[in-house]
């Protein structure tokens, strides 16, 4: 089953960011911890890293989307995992 990755809560005052680029291309293999993304505020860059070992399935939003806090970017699980479209 595939693992949602989450946008992170990004400070008490900054509602979402923006992906600044993605570091795992579709259908590459991640470990738990390797980092998927990252994402850029006014304030600051971070990277968002795996909650899940697997293949990235998918990239909901393209780098350069502004993305708020709580939503789903990306789905990591098994080849051949249904995730939402």
């Amino acid at each position: 089953m595939a693992e949602a990755i989450i946008m992170p809560e990004l400070g008490q005052t900054v509602s979402g960011g923006t992906i600044a680029a993605w570091l795992v291309e579709e259908g590459a293999s991640v470990e738990m911890g390797d980092p998927l993304l990252s994402v850029e505020t006014d304030k600051t860059e971070l990277e968002v890293e795996s909650v899940a070992e697997g293949v990235l399935l998918k990239q909901v939003f393209p780098a350069g989307s502004e993305v708020e806090s709580g939503t789903v970017i990306a789905y990591v699980g098994e080849a051949g995992d249904d995730v939402p479209s």
